[in-house]
This record gives C-alpha cells, sequence and structure tokens, in this order.
C-alpha cells in the first residue's frame, strides 16, 4: 500500500491496481469503521473491476487502517475527506475519475461530485435520506456523544 500527504499532513493510505488502462480511473471510498479490504476487495469488486480492463483506486480514510489518525477532532469529517479523495486525484495526476462510495464513504463521495470536475461518473451505495435532509450525517438517529460511547465499550449490548 502507498500513501501520499494530505494538505494538513495526515498520511493518506491507498491502493492502485491496473495502472496501465485507458480508462479513468475508478477511485473506490469505504465506509465508516470499514477498509479497502472489507468493502472492496472481498466482495469481488476490485477483481471485477480490474476483470473489466479498469484501473482502480482505493483509499484509506483517515482514522481508519493504515491511514493517519489525527487526535483533533477537527482533522475528521466528510468535507475534510472529500478534500483527502481531491488530493489523491492530484497526487495521482488523474484528470478524470468515475467515483464509487459506501456508507460514510457515499457522503464524502457526493461532496466530492459537486466540488471536484474531474468526477465524471458518481456511484453511492448504503446512504440513507439524512444526506440530502441533513447535508451530511444524519445526527438526528445517533448523537456523537452516544456513538462514542459504542465505540469505546466493551459490553456489546
Amino acid at each position: 500500500m502507498a500513501v501520499f500527504h494530505a494538505s494538513d499532513g495526515t498520511e493518506i493510505a491507498y491502493e492502485v491496481w491496473e495502472r496501465d488502462s485507458e480508462s479513468p480511473l475508478v477511485l473506490l471510498h469505504h465506509g465508516f469503521s470499514a477498509s479497502r479490504e472489507t468493502n472492496w476487495e472481498a466482495p469481488g469488486t476490485v477483481a471485477a473491476l480490474t476483470g473489466a480492463g479498469r484501473c482502480v483506486a482505493a483509499l484509506g480514510a483517515r482514522g481508519h487502517g493504515a491511514s493517519g489518525k489525527p487526535h483533533d477532532p477537527a482533522a475528521y469529517g466528510e468535507a475534510r475527506m472529500s478534500r483527502d479523495v481531491s488530493a489523491l486525484l492530484d497526487h495521482l495526476g488523474e484528470e478524470e475519475v468515475d467515483l464509487v462510495g459506501y456508507s460514510m464513504g457515499a457522503v464524502v463521495t457526493l461532496l466530492t461530485a459537486v466540488r471536484d470536475r474531474r468526477v465524471r461518473r458518481l456511484v453511492v451505495g448504503r446512504v440513507g435520506a439524512g444526506v440530502v435532509e441533513c447535508g451530511g450525517l444524519d445526527s438526528r438517529v445517533i448523537q456523537g456523544p452516544a456513538l462514542q460511547h459504542a465505540l469505546r465499550t466493551d459490553d456489546p449490548a
């Protein structure tokens, strides 16, 4: 896995497959608490895309997997992660991209598609109406402190 540094210095991990393809890059963004492996490699998405002759890349979102994990809460959020996507496209020298996002990654890709003209096609999955109604994460369903408690507890209940 390769890495680049985002504009705030955070190290972002990514992987590229089939670099020789002449088609636009397909960039995959995983969901919350997931990874490129769990959302894209294990289910066979990467293999299907490369098998169809596409160049594929997947990044590890900040705070996930091999990417940097800043301690400052201000270093997170979908808008920040969207800037990471654009920075990866800059780093790879991509002029056009087919962008795919799942769950949290879907919100990130929607934000990216609105502000980055290099997005040619967009595929989003497993994202609810809250992304439109609330402009991002739907905090009406689960408040931040409750989510933090759930992620830190040893009690699965």
